[in-house]
């Protein structure tokens, strides 16, 4: 038995009592524990109330169902210790063996008997039953044995001679009846009340880990010690003559053992380390069924993976049972309960043991108990489905068709009251016991809670009806970007509470969120709004949200943190441009500060060299190839405080910093007259660039030019001429309370910081300033092992939250596919995450985050049926994923084809070879036809070459077939196979792509002349219109214009998003 550190739990077998005990081995100690309340992932309460710290070093152990005080423990030496653990006695009693030797497994049944499973000991039986009811009799107001019991001298039967017996279980609906692992030779079931010690036995080397299934006890499962394998046995197996015909196909064809129920060859994942390949544990550590719910069993390998089987009875057909046979099981689902079990940084919270919660109610989800590597219980949930089954019902099919006029499609959730009750009631019954103790004196009623629910209208709690009854600003119905939109609707938002006026400035990451959050929580808005946050992805790519970058901050303009993230890409872009960030033998376009800092190129180093043979250079070589491109780039010199080994890295990355700014522009701005319309806060971030500069001249110019329409500002200029004119107080700090620093202007509150600190690691660490900003103070104020330190911190922090301001840090890398998952997990806008990463995954990253999406943008762009958008977008990030001029995004496959929907065949392959065959008939008539004298014939057949045998499966064209069918072959108008021509147009019933009688291409109307060249297809009903008819027709129809067809072809979906 495998004894892992913390110990092991089990919770009571009496479903009476609602206690589970814990046995650590490490103290060798029982503690028996109640549960008092709520019991759910990351809230379980509960209380100790015995424990017995009297613990032989144990090698199994069992929980009496009968005798709730009583628990056996199996030994080395063979002895059985019964233990007496609720009354804090350490009473005990011995159950000794006349030849020592290791106790495999012990079980009790409900009727008080005791199974010791033995190791193989010659001319001795291995498995004993002992019979310790007379216990049951015991006063539970005394402590400890009644001084005139004692324990049993003999068993009360000897099984299973000169074996090894591994493991052994009583079943619970039969309390004579158990199982037992024979090591070597297979199963034995055996029926204490039978005289002639008959047993039932399947063969097999699954026979550890024995666990009967409770709710269904024909059934019960064992595992091989060396294999990862789990067998499920149906204890009905007797009689090979009374056999299912399915039972027995699979005995015949996929070799399942007699008496097997459910084979799973690997049930549960097997290491990658050779090393731990060679454990001695077993690869499954536990088996344990549910209590409350047939079917379900638990895994638990020693790697902690704790998956969840839920099995069900295949479906035999009712005249083709037979009784009394064997039923096979197949699982229905499988569920990983701790997915995270094989992080390495969670060995601490690996899962050592665990058991089923017996459950008061079937209404409650089934959970279980776990125990994990550093101590701690936990409670682990099935997962629920109950959202599902709706959330199918739901018609996302875009673009939303089956909507008629004006009407909502929000509505396509609303549910007929009949069906909504059936459909709702689960997923209501679920949210109300969510949150409800289910243990101790405050547990509820459940049936009662359960009846409450049904009572309420079910329909009314999911109900979509959209109240118009707030009022939208009047620019939201004068824009017509996206952006100005969301930034209309975003004024409807209560404003927030954050800054109070003793909080702390929020910090950019929280006002992004904030931004964010607060447009997705509006509620009551008219169809109209709800449909532009419901789409702001489609209208982004409507407005051309692709790789045109300036274009990009416009269409997110009203999110000022994206549309700075998008800033810094186009000055990677232009830094790029013409290999600026090339250099022999780097390629370091649209990397961030941190990965030129550490000198990192990514997952794919390779494709950032220019010989991918070459080992990338050593520091003092990346150092001379960035001093390479900070000359090729005009970057300044070095001018920071800080002393530094790496000037030129500091070089590249504070230029980095300034990518898609310019701060000389807005220098010149403030200096200008336009500069007093804009407000204070503009000013004083003018002042606390030019500050951070080392500029201190001009940011007092700032705000001495700001001062006359801020006075306020005066008084800043003059503190900060004092700091230029007193050398003395650059060393002296002032008394400065932080508490009554500006909460609204964050570079006032760091102006105001480095006039009295002259401290820079404080404004490096004021959250409410941009992150380039302060990442632009470390690199010129921090020394090298201060800077490396901090830029760790910044990056594992943006990566833990998913700020965008992390692309300064991490660029267009790896790295930031982290951050990027983040963002993308909070509030969904892959298309942002598809755009950014495409411009270098996969050349330059390789990860399957950044596949998955692009994989998912692509399908969402095809789901709303915007096909060219898709298109553009496909090509447009193909031509940048190219490397060394080949394109690394896998290119598709042959997307069209045109082939006769009458036949099959392909359209145009066949009609290249039909011309072909025809072009060479005529040939081979001309030469037979010609009339010339026989030398000159001879010579014309001599010099001309010999003309081209059709393929068998090519049909040549037929001399005698009609030549009207023929000529409309070689127009394309006529299939070359079948020879059926094009469809119809069911308006005027002549032949797509013949000439027409009405002869639309003499009107003067250039419309109409190129519409009437085109056909246009219904993809419902498939009937076809010349393209002026169907506008004609449906000017003022929506059905089809042919009789009898009620397709709705002309049906406008989601008016509102003005599909052409």
């Amino acid at each position: 038995m495998d004894r892992p550190e913390p110990g092991l739990i089990k919770w009571s077998p009496n479903p009476d009592h609602d206690s589970f005990l814990h046995v650590n081995l490490q103290h060798r100690i029982v503690q028996v524990f109640e549960p008092t309340g709520h019991a759910q992932k990351g809230r379980f309460e509960y209380k100790k109330i015995s424990k017995h710290d009297d613990l032989p070093p144990l090698t199994t152990y069992d929980w009496s169902p009968s005798i709730p005080g009583l628990v056996a423990v199996g030994t080395s030496t063979g002895v059985v210790n019964l233990l007496r653990i609720d009354d804090n006695s350490n009473a005990y009693l011995e159950l000794n063996l006349k030849m020592s030797r290791t106790c495999h497994a012990v079980a009790f049944n409900t009727t008080g008997k005791l199974a010791v499973a033995l190791d193989r000991v010659r001319n001795d039986n291995c498995l004993y039953i002992w019979d310790v009811n007379r216990l049951s009799t015991m006063d539970n107001t005394l402590k400890g044995f009644p001084t005139d019991v004692e324990p049993p001298s003999d068993p009360t039967d000897r099984l299973e001679p000169s074996v090894s017996v591994s493991s052994v279980k009583f079943f619970e609906d039969n309390p004579n009846l158990l199982v037992a692992g024979i090591k070597g030779q297979g199963l034995r079931i055996h029926d204490l009340r039978d005289p002639q010690k008959g047993v039932i036995q399947f063969q097999t080397k699954c026979c550890n880990n024995l666990a009967i299934d409770y709710a269904d006890p024909n059934y019960f499962a064992s595992s091989a010690l060396d294999q990862p394998g789990v067998m499920v046995w149906d204890r009905r197996a007797i009689n090979r003559n009374q056999l299912n015909p399915t039972y027995a196909d699979a005995l015949e064809r996929d070799n399942l053992p007699w008496g097997g129920a459910l084979r799973l060859d690997r049930a549960v994942q097997m290491e990658a380390d050779p090393a731990a390949m060679d454990s001695k544990n077993s690869f499954i550590r536990s088996l344990r069924f549910s209590r409350d719910h047939a079917g379900m069993l638990a895994v638990l390998s020693r790697t902690g993976q704790l998956k969840l089987l839920s099995t069900k009875r295949e479906y035999e057909y009712p005249n083709k049972k037979v009784e009394g046979s064997p039923e096979l099981l197949e699982v229905r689902r499988s569920y990983e309960l701790d997915p995270l079990y094989a992080e390495l940084n969670r060995r601490n919270e690996k899962i050592v043991s665990f058991d089923w919660i017996t459950m008061n109610s079937p209404v409650l989800q089934p959970r279980l108990l776990v125990l994990r590597a550093n101590g701690a219980f936990d409670i682990l949930e099935k997962p629920s489905f109950t959202s599902e089954y709706p959330f199918k019902l739901v018609p996302w099919q875009a673009p939303y068709r089956g909507f008629e006029g004006d009407t909502p499609y929000h509505e396509a959730l609303d549910l007929e009251p009949p069906k909504a009750q059936e459909i709702f009631a689960p997923l209501l019954t679920e949210q109300a016991l969510a949150d409800q103790p289910i243990f101790g004196p405050e547990k509820p009623d459940i049936e009662a809670l359960v009846e409450e629910i049904f009572e309420n209208p079910i329909e009314e709690a999911f109900s979509t009806k959209i109240i118009n009854d707030k009022d939208l600003p009047e620019t939201f119905a004068n824009a017509s970007s996206i952006a100005d939109k969301l930034t209309a609707l975003r004024l409807t938002a209560e404003e927030s509470e954050h800054n109070s006026a003793d909080a702390e400035p929020p910090s950019q990451l929280e006002c992004h969120e904030q931004l964010l959050t607060n447009t997705k929580n509006l509620t009551d808005l008219p169809s109209n709004a709800r449909s532009v946050l419901d789409h702001i992805m489609m209208y982004r790519a409507k407005e051309g949200y692709l790789f045109n970058y300036s274009r990009n901050q416009q269409i997110v303009a009203d999110d000022p943190w994206l549309r700075d993230a998008w800033a810094w890409v186009s000055g990677a872009e232009e830094a790029a441009t013409d290999g600026g960030m090339m250099t022999q033998p780097l390629d370091l376009g649209y990397l961030g500060v941190y990965t030129i800092w550490n000198n990192k190129l990514g997952s794919k180093p390779s494709a950032r060299l220019s010989d991918i043979n070459s080992p990338p250079p050593d520091k003092i070589g990346w150092e001379r190839c960035i001093n390479t491109i900070n000359k090729r780039l005009h970057i300044p010199k070095y001018d920071g405080t800080a002393p530094t080994r790496w000037p030129h890295h500091r070089e590249l990355c504070v230029e980095m910093c300034g990518w898609g700014r310019s701060y000389e522009a807005e220098f010149r701005e403030a200096q200008s007259v336009t500069s007093l319309k804009k407000d204070s806060t503009w000013h004083t971030m003018t002042a606390a660039h030019a500050l951070f500069r080392g500029d201190t001249k001009g940011a007092v110019q700032v705000l001495k030019k700001a001062s006359s329409e801020h006075p306020g500002l005066l008084f800043v200029s003059l503190a900060l001429q004092l700091i230029g004119k007193t050398n003395d107080l650059k060393n002296e700090a002032l008394d400065f309370d932080e508490r009554v620093a500006s909460k609204t202007d964050p570079y006032l509150r760091a102006i105001s910081s480095i006039i009295a600190t002259n401290d820079w690691t404080i404004i490096a660490n004021q959250k409410s300033l941009p992150l380039r900003d302060r990442l632009f103070v470390a690199l010129r104020n921090f020394s090298d092992e201060d800077l490396t330190v901090w830029l760790e911190k910044e990056l594992a922090e943006a990566a833990s939250t998913g700020n965008l301001e992390g692309i300064v840090l991490t660029g267009i890398s790896d790295s930031f596919v982290d951050i990027l998952a983040r963002y993308v997990q909070k509030f969904g806008d892959f298309q942002t995450a598809t755009l950014l990463i495409s411009i270098c995954s996969p050349r330059f990253i390789d990860d399957i985050r950044a596949t998955a999406f692009r994989n998912a943008y692509r399908q969402y762009l095809q789901r709303h049926h915007m096909f060219f958008i898709r298109a553009k977008f496909d090509v447009e990030s193909t031509k940048r994923s190219k490397h060394h001029g080949r394109p690394t995004v896998k290119l598709p496959g042959k997307q069209i084809t045109v082939r006769c929907v009458y036949c099959d065949a392909e359209a145009a392959k066949n009609f290249r070879n039909y011309m072909r065959n025809l072009q060479n008939n005529k040939d081979n008539n001309n030469t037979n036809n010609n009339n010339l004298s026989v030398p000159s014939a001879l010579t014309h057949n001599f010099m001309k070459p010999a003309p081209t045998k059709p393929s068998p499966s090519e049909p040549p064209p037929n001399p005698s077939a009609n030549a009207f069918t023929e000529k409309m072959v070689a127009a394309g108008i006529s299939c070359p196979t079948c020879k059926r021509h094009l469809p119809r147009c069911v308006v005027c019933l002549e032949i797509i792509g013949l000439p027409r009688s009405d002869k639309p291409e003499m009107s003067r109307d250039p419309e109409t002349r190129n519409a009437a060249k085109f056909p246009t297809f219904c993809m419902q009903c498939k009937h076809c219109l010349h393209l002026d008819h169907a506008r004609a027709w449906f000017r003022r129809h929506q059905e089809c214009p042919v009789p009898e067809c009620h397709c709705k072809c002309n049906l406008r979906i989601n008016d509102e998003l003005h599909y052409r």
